[in-house]
Parts: structure tokens; C-alpha cells; sequence
């Protein structure tokens, strides 16, 4: 008996958890339709152009070790276009900066491609070099000044 009035309870309880999800718990609120406000912000960052990048990296096949110096190894060479986005407020400031500091960006995309493995570079999106761009940018630049970087036009070929 026990049993049985348990098994109704869990059925009643299913039920109006079903109800209350369709019908929204009697809030007022309406649900969010859409992520407006975050599109919108995304829409208005504007482009700087970074400048394009030819890397050579000794490629180990297997991600878990570094190329051994000490014999023949492939290379890959990664070339893509580097763009940062930025709120158009801050626009003026960050090219100032960049500027003034090119050449520690340079030498930190290259650092990052050289260090990365090939699965890594492999990435159409390369998220690992933007990833640790990125928090390179928070230092360089000021935090949250670039809201992201993009690439395009990535190949990668192999020697």
C-alpha cells in the first residue's frame, strides 16, 4: 500500500512540475526572447588590422612531445591575417598603443605559434593562439581594450 501511494505521490508531483513549466510558475515576467543587447554590442566593435603572418614551427606528430633538435624534423609553415576587435570608443587608444608596441605583439604571436602543437594549429579558429593572445593583450594593451581577435584566411601547410 505504502508503494502505491508513494508512486501516485511521484506521479502527482511530475505532473505539476510538467504544469508549472508550461505555464511559467504564474510569473509576470516574460521569458528573454533573444540576446539583443549582446549582439548589438558585437555588431558595433570595429576592425583593426593586425597584419599578416608567414610562421615556420618544427612540428612534432605526436602533441605530447617537443621536436627533438637533435634529428630531422617536418615543419609546418601557418600563415593566416590577424585582426583585433574593438569598441569604437576605445578605437584611437588601442591603435596608439599597438603602435608604439607593435613589434612585442609581433614577436608574441610567433612566440605562441611556435610553442603551440600541430593540433593546435591545426584549428581552423586557432583558439589556443587567441586564448593566449588574449590575455598577452590584458597586459599590453589594458584589460578588456581588445574584445577579440580573429583570424583569417589560416592554411597551414606542411614541408
Amino acid at each position: 500500500m505504502l508503494t502505491l501511494s508513494l508512486h501516485k505521490l511521484l506521479w502527482l508531483i511530475g505532473c505539476l512540475a510538467a504544469l508549472a513549466s508550461a505555464f511559467g510558475c504564474g510569473s509576470s515576467k516574460p521569458a528573454p526572447t533573444s540576446f539583443e543587447p549582446w549582439i548589438e554590442e558585437k555588431v558595433s566593435w570595429e576592425e583593426i588590422e593586425l597584419g599578416e603572418f608567414s610562421i615556420t614551427v618544427l612540428a612534432a606528430d605526436d602533441p605530447t612531445r617537443m621536436p627533438d633538435l637533435d634529428e630531422y624534423q617536418n615543419s609546418v609553415a601557418i600563415h593566416f591575417n590577424t585582426h583585433c576587435l574593438v569598441d569604437p570608443n576605445d578605437k584611437a587608444k588601442v591603435v596608439e598603443i599597438l603602435e608604439s608596441r607593435k613589434g612585442r605583439l609581433s614577436d608574441e604571436v610567433i612566440r605562441t605559434c611556435r610553442n603551440a602543437n600541430l593540433i593546435d594549429l591545426a584549428d581552423p579558429e586557432l583558439r589556443l593562439v587567441r586564448a593566449q593572445l588574449r590575455d598577452f593583450s590584458d597586459q599590453l594593451v589594458g584589460p578588456s581594450l581588445i574584445k577579440r581577435f580573429v583570424f583569417t584566411n589560416v592554411t597551414l601547410e606542411r614541408y
